[in-house]
Parts: C-alpha cells; structure tokens; sequence
C-alpha cells in the first residue's frame, strides 16, 4: 500500500511538474521565467516570456519549467500560505524547489523614431519623374527597453542583472509608414536574456582547436553571431576577499583574439585576428571585446 501511494505521489509531480521532476537526480539545471512585467503596456510580455523560454532550452545547458506549469506552482504557494498544503521542507513554502534560478524581468520603455532616408527619397522623386524631390521617404526605428534579473532560487543571490536595449529598423516607406517586424525584436532581446543566463553560469570556452587552427568554441546560435569578436583569456587564480572569503576576480591573462566565422546550434567557429603565442589550451575562456579591445586591434593592423 505504502508503494503504491509513492507511486502515485511520482505521477503526480511528473504530470504537474515534468521538467522539476527529470531536473532532480543528474538534470540540467531549471530555470522559470518567473514574472515579466509589462511596465511599458506593450501588450508583449506574454510572447517575451515564452520567447526567452525558447531561447535559454536551444542554448542546451538547461530545462525550463513551462509558464503554464510555473502558474500551477504559484497556485501552490498560494495554498500553502493559507495553510491549505503542506510542505516536505519545513518552514518553506512550497513551489520553487525544482527550479535553480529565477528569470524576473520588466519590458520598460517601447520608443519608436522616424528618420528621413534622403537617398531613397531622391531616387524616389527620380523614378516619379519629379525631380523636385517631393517623394518623402522614411525609416522608422522602434527600440525596446528591457531590464532582467536573475537570481539563485535557493540562496536568492542575484546571478545576473542587466538592461537590454534593442532596436528595429522598418522597411523603407515613401509617403507612408514601414513595416517593423516586432517578433524579431523581441526575439533579439529574448536571446540577449538567454545569452546572459548561460554565460554567467557557464562561461563561454574553447571546446577544440582544429588542426588547421581553426578554434571551436562552446556555444552557438542564441549565444554567438558570425563576424564577432572574442578576447581569448587562460584560466587564472582565483583572487579572494581577505574580509569575506569571497572570489572578486582572478589573476587571468589575456592570450589574444579570434572572429567568429561560422555558428551552428550548439558550437561555433573561429579564427585568430591576433597572433597567438601557442595554440590557446581547451577550456581557455572567451570573452566579447569590447570597443577599446577592437580599436586597439584595428591600431595593430593598420601598423602592419
């Protein structure tokens, strides 16, 4: 009897919970998209929650708790607060402990901006055969502000925060208005939100170097895009707060670095922009360059 009561207690949480129950024993970690408010009253944080949940389970490195099942777990809360449930661990209540990190987020500014495209407009005024340049034609810009956090669901430390801020330019329009393709913005920001999950747990890595020197990293769609550019680092000592024992950084040295030239789903692949001293050791970790990176890099081969 007792069996069978832990039978059906399994089937249950898997029925309501799939991805916390094959998450536990040796899962990936779980992630929720847990609120995402619409401060902006774009009318797209619904689609923005599922499109990051798309984005973080194609990275590959986690599960995510669907937003239908998350609406569940927060049901149970609820229950448990009111002393309706009760709870397997005591003085908590009930819901997260199948999820690892928590995704909140808030869509705070949608701005949009319209710009006079002057070649299209005279080539449009000499196509109408007006060469006075009546046709007007214009580009709209639409921009996305989005502000995400990501936090530890257990001990609630704060894992990642960030805003994001993404921008659409719409066809060109003459004497009328160009089309934006809002998914594809919010698919960018989705996949920025993803992008910042992973590799604040995982850090991007080289994974292979090829015989050709070809250097495979890690990561691919969602992650990395063609024509980037990554700082190559070794793995240094960890630095240790005296005061707290925390790690505040390490003693890492910058090796050189490469340009992405082909992503696939779960890899990409690079070639050095730099001279390298030797072929960077497996595990080495890449880091986008940021712009001093890139004009240094740009001074180096002008030099040349």
């Amino acid at each position: 009897m007792i069996m069978q009561k832990r039978w059906l207690l399994l089937v249950l949480a898997f029925v309501l919970f799939p991805s916390a129950v094959l998450a536990q024993p040796h899962g990936k970690p779980v992630v929720a998209i847990y609120q995402i408010e619409d401060v902006a009253h774009s009318g797209q944080a619904e689609a923005f929650s599922a499109m990051i949940e798309t984005a973080i389970e194609a990275t590959g490195k986690f599960r995510v708790i669907e937003r239908s099942h998350l609406n569940t777990l927060v049901g149970e809360q609820a229950r448990a607060r009111s002393g309706l449930l009760t709870t397997n661990h005591p003085g908590k209540i009930g819901g997260f402990e199948g999820a690892d990190y928590l995704v909140y987020g808030s869509i705070t500014s949608v701005s949009a901006a319209t710009k006079t495209n002057i070649a299209a407009s005279l080539l449009g005024g000499v196509i109408s055969g007006t060469r006075n340049s009546n046709v007007t034609c214009n580009n709209t810009y639409v921009t996305i502000g989005v502000d995400i956090k990501i936090t530890d669901a257990s001990s609630g430390e704060v894992k990642y925060v960030t805003r994001i801020n993404d921008t659409q330019k719409s066809t060109t329009a003459c004497g009328g208005s160009g089309q934006i393709d809002a998914g594809a913005l919010l698919r960018s920001a989705a996949e920025k939100v993803a992008s910042g999950l992973v590799t604040a747990i995982y850090p991007i890595q080289i994974a292979a170097v090829q015989t050709d020197g070809t250097i495979v990293l890690n990561y691919g769609e969602g992650t990395v895009q063609a024509n980037q550019v990554f700082g190559i680092y070794s793995k240094g000592n960890a630095i240790i707060d005296p005061a707290t024992g925390d790690a505040i950084g390490n003693d890492e040295q910058k090796l050189g670095f490469i340009r992405i030239v082909d992503v696939s789903g779960r890899l990409s692949r690079a070639v050095a922009v730099s001279p390298f001293a030797s072929p960077p050791p497996i595990g080495s970790i890449a880091r986008l360059a940021n712009p001093s990176d890139l004009q240094a890099l740009n001074g180096t081969r002008k030099r040349r």
